[in-house]
């Protein structure tokens, strides 16, 4: 793990412990040492979890250290929400540079964290920190567990799925079309858009599964057709088909650039503009998301009307996956949906039968006192 010691970056002692607890089944002597070894769990699962694990438990540390001058061991339940109302009111120095003198180049925050999801997001973070140090028994227990939600995770059961309604799908799949013939976008931005989101959609996948995987995992089937192998969420495996327009789409955007076949190399799913190093590289999650909000900014800008423009702006990429499900949904059963999506309840597939509430809609349209 490349992460410096915290005593480097945050320039406060860390206290060794003279003998580690013979109840602490991690071993680790320090903060910094059971940091790394929870860093380096969050690592297998996959490098978008570490990315977003470390820089959110690097900035609590970083305020636990300055501004309370304590340790992991010395957290309660007062601290985590002193916390909490730190980054929804940010000073100004946690907004510039300098913080870390161990870094002093980088920026923690861009601006105050949002109540409701946003900070929803950094309390899942700690609980799963708090969680993992109280398991080792590292800590004797776990300050974050009544910590209270506000965002839309509060009540599961109430959570609204975000996917495009017909009329914007169509929309965007025309603006698909528009972008091709728009002559500020090259021809290979706009290939790369429609193959990009083609993928997306057809596969149903999450942003992960999208930048994290290559045409390395596309394999043959006894069938005489092909499969992605896809390494999903909670580290999870499942195997999607390609019907043949989509194993036809892959061939023609590879031989553009020179590839021939299907599979057997690293040429990404998502693919980046520029090479690297003369090598065409993968989109990371973050360059997916951007990418995604560019292209949802073209879509907002082609929209009749501004709440349709509204919407795409609002739209996450994660979207596409749910529109895919949404619109499978009327084809499958919800057994097999949940093998496609890599659901591990049908509970959580049962969300893309929107279908069902539409025909439930119309039975009752009459039913009143």
């Amino acid at each position: 793990m490349s992460l410096p010691a915290l005593s480097e970056l945050l320039q406060f002692p860390i206290k060794e412990d003279d003998i580690v607890s013979s109840h602490d089944m991690s071993g680790a002597a320090n903060d910094s040492e059971i940091l790394t070894l929870f860093l380096n769990k969050s690592a297998a699962r996959s490098s978008e979890t570490l990315r977003r694990y470390e820089r959110e438990i690097l900035r609590f540390t970083a305020w636990l250290y300055q501004d309370m001058s304590s340790g992991y061991k010395e957290v309660r339940l007062k601290h985590l929400q002193m916390y909490l109302h730190h980054i929804q009111n940010l000073p100004d120095r946690w907004l510039k540079k300098g913080v870390l003198p161990g870094q002093p180049d980088r920026i923690l925050f861009k601006g105050s964290i949002r109540p409701g999801k946003s900070t929803d997001q950094v309390i899942d973070v700690l609980s799963s920190f708090f969680s993992f140090l109280e398991k080792n028994r590292y800590t004797l227990g776990n300050p974050a567990v009544s910590l209270i939600r506000s965002g839309e995770k509060q009540s599961r059961g109430n959570t609204v799925i975000r996917f495009f309604h017909e009329e914007e799908w169509r929309h965007l799949l025309h603006c698909l079309d528009l972008q091709a013939e728009d002559s500020s976008y090259s021809d290979y931005e706009a290939a790369r858009t429609r193959y990009i989101i083609m993928l997306g959609y057809s596969l149903g996948l999450r942003e992960s599964e999208l930048t994290g995987h290559s045409c390395n995992d596309i394999h043959p089937d006894n069938d005489g057709g092909y499969f992605l192998s896809i390494l999903g969420k909670g580290r999870k495996r499942r195997q999607v088909p390609l019907n043949q327009k989509l194993v036809n789409e892959i061939k023609a955007f590879r031989a553009s650039y020179q590839y021939e076949g299907l599979l057997g190399d690293d040429f990404p799913l998502a693919p980046r503009t520029r090479r690297v190093n003369g090598k065409l590289a993968g989109l990371s999650s973050r360059g997916l998301r951007f990418w995604w909000q560019n292209f949802m900014r073209y879509c907002a800008l082609q929209a009749e009307n501004n709440q349709m423009a509204e919407r795409f702006l609002s739209m996450p990429f994660h979207a596409m996956r749910h529109t895919a499900l949404t619109h499978l949904a009327q084809l499958m059963d919800i057994e097999d949906l949940a093998i496609f999506a890599g659901h591990d309840s049908i509970n959580t597939t049962s969300q893309y039968y929107h279908t069902e509430a539409r025909r439930l809609k119309k039975m009752t349209e009459a039913h009143f006192l």
